[in-house]
């Protein structure tokens, strides 16, 4: 036993020294990155503003293609029938008009009006046999249309109803549409994105001197500010009909430096205009070490959170011969959850030092390791529900909640990823009583459990369907019955005996290359014991799975009301400047990295390394001098908790008044009652999000 404690301690301190050395070798690698030429950087830039406005678009165009297979998949026999469906769907869509379109040019609405639109220009593309096209359309004639629109274009496999042979579909949104959706930006603000189609005329103009629409030209622009002649820009216009992207230096009449990018977007006549001058950049530059060192130190702590877990299970789990099995087969599977992505983030400090010189590879890096680093902090939130489940001190937040908006916002979240592998995603509900007492969110993460493994294992063209019923009303309770059935791949007899067993996962063709833990299903049925509920499977190899989760639960209407809690007494803080923040921190780099973000932001700081420290700093500033105080709760001399009481209990007029926030890595309920309890005004869990923690401070400011 003290042997392998000592072998874990030894793997865990070479892990972490591993680990605080790539860090620290990727810090000072893409501290000299910084001095990246301004070019490589805008078309890292413009890339990945064309990207965002790319997805829109296509998910623009894939929402007309759903449209158009649900109408096609219920084979109307009528074109009344088929108006009628595009009546139903225009209710349920963000787009202003919907419009299938047939062979002749002929357009169908969900109103019932049929008209010869051969000659329009949102038509001819389909009969010429584009696949994909948006344009913007301001033909004032066009039915009830009296303003200029973005036009959607699909064409699609056709289908006939009676003689009359469809062929595609169109959308219209308003013209402001696509500025509303997307959020361009840059340089914080000061990076001008805009959108021009091939004449110039502004798409989408993010600078406050312009409007939408035809309102302003680009090029007219250009030519006004720089004094560009008619040869200039017309090279620039033969240079987006190349498709190809480029950078353009213009030199201003008031004598100041831009640079722009240009890149066409493919299926449109549209370009991304990106444009920025050179004290932005480099303002932004530092912003982007600072984001990076901030995501990497959130990597390093949830290491060190799983390594204290693993630790912690171990010891524990190995009291026993039958323990040490399970000890045992929990290590393999958690160092297989660990090591796939450690060996990615490793992998990708490696490839970012050899591209210190390239910021569009490093970004795609950071972007992979950002969504590496989120995925171990979900392992992480699972093992702690999984410990708390099996300690039995999982604590229920039993109240009032409608049923039938619980299944309304689960069908919400989870539609995206069935039309993603068009799933037909079918509800049935037969709810009496709407209002039960009940924790909803455990309830919503059972549901959602269950449905993410139905998505996981059934293939594109499948069917899932949510069911929710009640049925057994006896003295004020309700017996309420989930149920979602699949036509995916099916459980095997001798895996249905394990499915909620930790870590349990059967592999097959159709899961294959997606993330999971296998801790979903046990969590799932741990909860649903807990509720006094059940969940239960039935399966068979290759015609799906139906899963059952049954649930008693009081009606909203058979329990009397509550007294109503305590109405909490807002923290006044004296209006002045900037916040003065005391950081109670204790180790370097956490501190480092707060401390920089929190200057960054505006935000006057002071550090304390332990909790004797902030003490002392708090008893020699002056009444009022501290706005906050981020304590730490783990720290030598005192803890957080103690050195808070010690504050509270200051005989001084600030004492009671300053507010605290406890920063921990401890994330139960007893630890954030401990922390109320010690007088801090509100709790933020470890690893901190830094944004958030920015607009708490705002908010207090």
């Amino acid at each position: 036993m003290k042997r392998n404690r000592i072998r874990i301690t030894l793997l865990v301190s070479a892990t972490f020294i591993v680990m605080l050395s790539a860090v620290l070798v990727y810090i000072n690698q893409l501290s000299r990155a910084t001095e990246s030429s301004v070019i490589a950087f805008m078309d890292e830039l413009s890339e990945h503003d064309r990207q965002n406005i790319q997805n829109e678009l296509e998910n623009s165009w894939d929402e007309l293609s759903a449209v158009y297979y649900r109408t096609e998949n219920n084979k109307y026999t009528t074109i009344q029938d088929v108006c009628r469906r595009l009546n139903l769907e225009h209710l349920t869509n963000n787009f202003d008009d919907i419009y299938l379109v047939d062979s002749e040019g002929r357009t169908y609405s969900s109103a019932n009006i049929v008209q010869n639109s051969s000659d329009k220009s949102y038509v001819r593309p389909l009969l010429s046999g584009d696949e994909k096209f948006v344009i913007r359309y301001d033909d004032t004639n066009f039915l009830e249309t009296l303003r200029e629109s973005l036009v959607y274009g699909v064409r699609c496999n056709p289908f006939q109803v009676n003689d009359i042979k469809f062929i595609g579909i169109v959308g219209f949104s308003k013209i402001d549409t696509i500025a509303d959706r997307l959020k361009i930006d840059s340089f914080d603000g000061r990076g001008v994105t805009s959108i021009i189609d091939k004449t110039g005329n502004y798409v989408v103009n993010y600078d406050a001197s312009a409007g939408i629409g035809k309102i302003d030209n680009y090029f007219e622009e250009l030519q006004k500010n720089t004094g560009m002649s008619e040869t200039e820009i017309a090279e620039i216009v033969t240079q987006l009909n190349q498709s190809g992207s480029f950078l353009k230096h213009f030199k201003y009449k008031d004598h100041t430096k831009q640079v722009a990018s240009f890149i066409p977007m493919p299926g449109t006549d549209w370009s991304i205009v990106l444009t920025v001058d050179e004290e932005a950049f480099n303002e932004q530059t530092h912003q982007f070490v600072s984001m990076t060192s901030v995501m990497l130190a959130v990597v390093v702590a949830v290491l060190c959170a799983m390594m204290f877990i693993i630790i912690r299970v171990l010891l524990i789990s190995a009291t026993a011969k039958a323990e040490a099995k399970s000890r045992g087969d929990f290590l393999s599977n958690m160092s297989h959850e660990i090591r796939t992505p450690l060996n990615g983030i490793i992998g990708l400090n490696q490839l970012m030092q050899q591209n210190t010189q390239n910021p569009k590879a490093l970004s795609e890096y950071l972007h992979k390791s950002d969504a590496t680093a989120k995925y171990l902090l979900s392992l992480v939130n699972d093992v702690l529900d999984m410990s708390k489940l099996q300690a039995g001190k999982m604590a229920l937040d039993a109240k009032p909640f409608s049923l039938q908006q619980l299944v309304s916002t689960v069908a919400t979240i989870m539609r995206s990823r069935m039309e993603d592998k068009k799933i037909c995603f079918q509800i049935e509900t037969d709810i009496r009583y709407p209002e039960i007492i009940g924790d909803e969110t455990r309830i919503e993460q059972i549901l959602m459990n269950i449905l993410g493994n139905a998505v996981k294992f059934t293939p594109e063209g499948g069917q899932i369907t949510l069911r929710a019923l009640q049925t057994n009303v006896e003295s004020g309770q309700v017996t309420t019955i989930f149920s979602v059935e699949d036509t995916g791949c099916g459980i095997s007899e001798a895996f249905q005996k394990k499915i909620f067993n930790a870590f349990s996962q059967e592999r097959n063709t159709v899961s294959q290359g997606t993330e999971g833990t296998g801790l979903g299903m046990s969590i799932s049925s741990l909860l649903a014991k807990q509720m006094g509920g059940t969940l239960s499977v039935k399966s068979e190899v290759g015609k799906g799975s139906c899963f059952t989760f049954i649930i008693k639960a009081d009606t909203a209407d058979s329990v009397s009301d509550t007294a109503p809690a305590a109405e909490a007494v807002p923290t006044e803080v004296p209006e002045r400047g900037p916040l003065n923040i005391l950081v109670a921190e204790d180790n370097d780099l956490n501190a480092e990295i707060l401390l920089e973000m929190l200057k960054a932001s505006g935000f006057t700081v002071t550090h304390a390394a332990d909790g004797g420290q902030v003490v002392e700093r708090f008893e020699a500033s002056a009444p009022y001098e501290f706005d906050v105080i981020l304590m730490d709760v783990q720290m030598p001399v005192r803890n957080g908790y103690e050195a808070t009481k010690i504050i509270r209990g200051l005989n001084r007029p600030d004492a009671k008044s300053i507010i605290i926030y406890a920063c921990t890595a401890n994330s139960f309920k007893e630890d954030q009652d401990k922390a109320f309890e010690s007088g801090m005004n509100d709790f933020i869990a470890k690893p901190i999000d830094v944004k958030k923690l920015i607009q708490m401070l705002g908010v207090t400011k």
